[in-house]
């Protein structure tokens, strides 16, 4: 994969923690500062994808991830 990748990403605080959830890769991952949510989620997408972290932009939102029959 090359070029530029946009990824959308829902985050919500859980157990003194923020957890963020990439829902095009059905992946998440925690972290304890928030000033560091944008670079663990960019190192998630690419382990799991093989793009380039550079090539990574991502929008980060507060919310909870909407699931049918909820």
């Amino acid at each position: 994969m090359t070029g530029h990748h946009h990824f959308e990403v829902v985050a919500w605080r859980a157990d003194r923690r923020l957890t963020l959830y990439v829902p095009g890769i059905e992946a998440s991952t925690t972290v304890d500062d928030p000033r560091t949510a944008e670079d663990a989620v960019r190192d998630l997408i690419a382990d799991l994808t093989g793009v380039d972290r550079g090539e990574i932009t991502c929008d980060i939102r507060l919310g909870r991830p909407w699931r049918p029959g909820i």
